[in-house]
């Protein structure tokens, strides 16, 4: 999975004409729509090509199948690579700062793909096939940025040694879960802007956070006595 779209992002993009772009947009635009409203598998693609306006021949000009439907959601949104993005610049801050930000920013970007989101969880849930292969791997590539992270700090003795990779675990675990409470509204409305977060759940990402650094953060340098 991971390699066909490694294989496609290589792969150079023709110029499309406008016409083909829009009905490019329609597609995805229908297919998340059916898909979060009835389930993937209880979609057909001629339930999509009805919703967008189009022959069934011509969404299969634009996407083979389904699956390919859903990898190119996925792409669009383009979650992890932004995640990614956030990670390669963080190790500029200090340990809780950076991961501050990363929580902060990684919930702004699942709030404003909150359909898309909560499309890949169910599915994922559902034991959809394709769901659970990009679930797992946005998991996956997300984990091994934080444990990068973290290891680039206690290589710097600004963290303790533990295993990073437990670590980043805990913290992605930490941030998917609070978005999934957000969407239950455990933590009040949403604000009005996708990139602003309730003061309930800055609160909550903060204090958590604070308690998984609290077990590896270096011990506080005694001040000498009259400084």
């Amino acid at each position: 999975m991971r390699a066909k779209l490694l294989n496609r992002a290589r792969r150079p993009r023709r110029r499309q004409p406008r016409r083909e772009r829009d009905t490019h947009r329609q597609i995805l635009d229908a297919s998340l729509h059916l898909f979060s409203e009835h389930g993937f598998a209880r979609t057909t693609v001629r339930d999509i090509a009805h919703d967008a306006g189009i022959t069934n021949a011509a969404l299969y000009y634009h996407f083979a199948s389904k699956q390919e439907l859903l990898e190119a959601l996925f792409e669009e949104k383009g979650i992890v690579p932004a995640i990614e993005g956030l990670q390669q610049t963080a190790t500029q801050r200090a340990p809780r700062d950076a991961l501050l930000v990363i929580a902060r920013q990684a919930m702004s970007l699942m709030q404003s793909s909150r359909d898309f989101a909560r499309l890949l969880l169910i599915e994922a849930l559902r034991s959809e096939p394709a769901a659970v292969a990009e679930y797992s791997s946005l998991l996956e590539r997300w984990e091994q940025g934080v444990s990068r992270l973290l290891t680039i700090y206690m290589h710097r003795g600004q963290l303790q040694e533990v295993d990073a990779n437990i670590t980043a675990r805990q913290i992605v675990t930490l941030i998917l879960s609070a978005f999934l409470h957000d969407l239950l509204g455990r933590f009040g409305p949403s604000p009005d802007k996708s990139d602003e977060l309730s003061p309930a759940l800055e609160s909550y990402l903060t204090v958590s956070l604070d308690n998984i650094l609290s077990g590896i953060l270096p011990p506080a340098t005694p001040t000498a006595p009259g400084r």
